[in-house]
């Protein structure tokens, strides 16, 4: 039916992301998998 999104998927480009993790907290039902860049390493902002 209209507005039926089985097995669809939203991608975010990690490139985007500046990993604030607003994305998971915001998502109560867990539909969306919160991954680690290839590297697993946190964001280093030096600056702030």
């Amino acid at each position: 039916g209209e507005g039926n999104l089985d097995g669809a998927k939203f991608v975010i480009n990690f490139q985007n992301c500046v990993h604030c993790k607003t994305c998971d907290i915001k998502d109560p039902e867990q539909n969306i998998t919160w991954v680690a860049p290839q590297g697993g390493e946190r964001p280093v902002y030096p600056n702030m």
